[in-house]
C-alpha cells in the first residue's frame, strides 16, 4: 500500500507543481505584469524565440505525460507484447517531438509551406550524403512494425549470433554468448539473412553426428543412439527422437541423432550431455568410434 502511494506521489507530483505554479503566475497580476513587461522589453526576434522554446517544451512535456498516463492502459486492454509496446512508445515519442517542433516553428514565424518546399529541395542533396542514415532509419521503422525478432530472442544475422537486448530506430544491440555487445545497423538486418531461433516458441531441433566402425551392427547402433535421449526432461517425446545412417566415410559410417528440445537456449549444454552419454553407451556395448589412421611404409634402399 505504501509503495503504491509513493509511486502515485512520485508520478503526479511534478505535474501538480507545474500546474500550481502556472495558476499562481496568472493569478498574481503584479507578477504577470512584470513578466509581460520584461518580455516586451526584449527585441521581437528574441521574444519570439523564447516563446517558441517555451511552447516547444510545454507541448513536448504535455504529450509525453499523456503518452505515459494513458498509453499503458490501452496496451493493457489490447494485450500487446513488450516489443510492440516499446515500438509504439518510440514512434509516438518521435511524433510528439515533430508536432511540438512544427508548432514552435510556426510561432517563430516560419512559413511551414516554404519549409516543406525547402525540405523537399534539401532532401535530394542530403539523400546522397545521408543515404546510409536514412536507410537505417527506415529499416528501423520496418523492424519495429514487422517484428521479425523481439527483445530476448536468439538470432543469427549473417555471421553474428546472440541475444537481442535493445531495438533502436537506427541500430539493434546484440549480446553475444561471450557477453560482448554488437551494434548492428538495421539496414544490414533487413537486407541480410536473419535466423530467429525463438520467434514463435523456444523449442528447436538438435542434431548430433558421430561415426562408428564398419564392423558395427547398424540397427543396434541406431537403437542405442535413441536410448541416449531417454529419461531427459529437457528433450521432447513428441516428436520422438530418431537416428539415421547418413554417410559412408573413409574410416567410419556416419550416424546422425535427431531430437527436439524444450528450450533452444540450452542447446549447447544438452548437446554436450548427449555426446558424453553416447560415448558411454557405445563403450559399454562395444561400439567403436574410429578415428582416421594412416599406414606409413618405409622402403629400404637396395
Amino acid at each position: 500500500m505504501l509503495k503504491s502511494f509513493y509511486s502515485f506521489i512520485r508520478r503526479f507530483s511534478l505535474p501538480t507543481i507545474v500546474v500550481l505554479f502556472l495558476i499562481y503566475c496568472f493569478s498574481d497580476k503584479a507578477l504577470w505584469t512584470d513578466f509581460h513587461g520584461y518580455l516586451r522589453s526584449l527585441q521581437v526576434p528574441i521574444r519570439r524565440a523564447l516563446l517558441a522554446i517555451m511552447i516547444f517544451l510545454a507541448i513536448s512535456y504535455v504529450l509525453h505525460w499523456l503518452r505515459d498516463a494513458f498509453l499503458w492502459r490501452l496496451f493493457k486492454h489490447v494485450h500487446l507484447n513488450k516489443t510492440t509496446e516499446n515500438s509504439a512508445n518510440t514512434v509516438l515519442g518521435y511524433i510528439s517531438i515533430l508536432v511540438a517542433g512544427l508548432i514552435a516553428l510556426s510561432v517563430l514565424g516560419v512559413n511551414l509551406k516554404s519549409l516543406g518546399l525547402l525540405v523537399s529541395a534539401l532532401s535530394v542533396g542530403l539523400g546522397f550524403g545521408l543515404q546510409h542514415i536514412v536507410n537505417n532509419f527506415i529499416s528501423g521503422i520496418l523492424i519495429l512494425f514487422e517484428r521479425p525478432f523481439r527483445i530476448g530472442d536468439w538470432i543469427v544475422v549473417n555471421d553474428k549470433e546472440g541475444i537481442v537486448r535493445k531495438i533502436n530506430i537506427r541500430s539493434t544491440e546484440l549480446e553475444t554468448f561471450d557477453k560482448a555487445l554488437i551494434i548492428i545497423p538495421n539496414a544490414d538486418i533487413i537486407s541480410g539473412e536473419l535466423t530467429n531461433w525463438t520467434l514463435t516458441d523456444s523449442q528447436g531441433r538438435l542434431t548430433i553426428s558421430v561415426g562408428v566402425g564398419y564392423d558395427s551392427d547398424l540397427e543396434k547402433v541406431l537403437q542405442l543412439a535413441v536410448t541416449a535421449t531417454k529419461d531427459d526432461e529437457r528433450i521432447l517425446t513428441d516428436p520422438p527422437a530418431s537416428a539415421i545412417v547418413t554417410s559412408f566415410d573413409d574410416s567410419s559410417i556416419g550416424i546422425q541423432l535427431r531430437c527436439y528440445i524444450k528450450d533452444v537456449m540450452q542447446r549447447s549444454v544438452i548437446k554436450s550431455d548427449l555426446m558424453m552419454r553416447l560415448q558411454k553407451i557405445f563403450n559399454e556395448n562395444g561400439i567403436e568410434i574410429p578415428f582416421p589412421q594412416r599406414v606409413v611404409q618405409v622402403l629400404k634402399d637396395k
